[in-house]
């Protein structure tokens, strides 16, 4: 009985040696350990350089475009200018036609005519830019596109209305490019003795006799 205890023991001995002959010493396992955090740091350190590689690309591509956006932005406002201003010189022609009938007649009519025609032609010009003059009088007020310049006493059915223009208002497109300056009607004030009818007093007494 002790030689087979014996026997087993010696077998488990011999079973523990043979592991440990068969695993790899601490030094490798460490050295393995170290080895694979290297690599994951390789392989983080350029994932890293290609994701900043990419964001230095797209920020250049992003200020190349804003650059570009810029430029034409700059092309089609003096586009524009250019444009208004060739539309000007029409209304330049126009009014050196204009002083020229002035200086060479004196026939009122023609000078008068003459003008008219440039205030027309202008008047096409602003309309063809999307520019509109805003509906003033008879109106009711509306502040957002009227100024009041003055006001005059009116019966109550004129009572904030528009009585007269001074000064034109204009649209562009949908939006007031400047309010018209205008009269407005307010209600009439009564004075005290108007309230006060014929032969009566304050009270509403008939006034005796003497």
């Amino acid at each position: 009985m002790k030689e087979n205890n014996s026997s087993n023991k010696n077998n488990r001995k011999e079973e523990k040696n043979q592991e440990a002959r068969n695993s790899p010493p601490a030094e490798e396992i460490k050295e393995a350990e170290s080895s694979g955090v290297k690599n994951e740091a390789k392989i983080s350190r350029e994932e890293y350089d290609d994701l900043r590689n990419k964001y230095l690309r797209l920020g250049a591509d992003f200020e190349n475009v804003r650059k570009r956006w810029e430029r034409e932005k700059e092309e089609i406002i003096k586009f524009a200018e250019s444009s208004l201003l060739r539309d000007i010189l029409v209304i330049m022609d126009e009014l050196e036609r204009a002083l020229k009938i002035a200086k060479e007649h004196t026939d009122a009519e023609k000078i008068t005519q003459g003008i008219e025609m440039t205030y027309n032609n202008f008047g096409g010009i602003l309309k063809k830019r999307g520019v509109k003059t805003i509906e003033a009088k008879g109106k009711k007020f509306d502040p957002h596109l009227y100024e009041i310049a003055a006001s005059v006493e009116t019966e109550d059915e004129n009572e904030h209305i528009v009585i007269d223009e001074i000064q034109k208002g204009y649209f562009l497109e949908d939006k007031v490019l400047r309010t018209a300056k205008v009269i407005v009607g307010v209600k009439k004030r009564v004075s005290p003795t108007e309230e006060i009818a014929p032969g009566e007093t304050n009270n509403g007494e008939g006034l005796g006799e003497a």
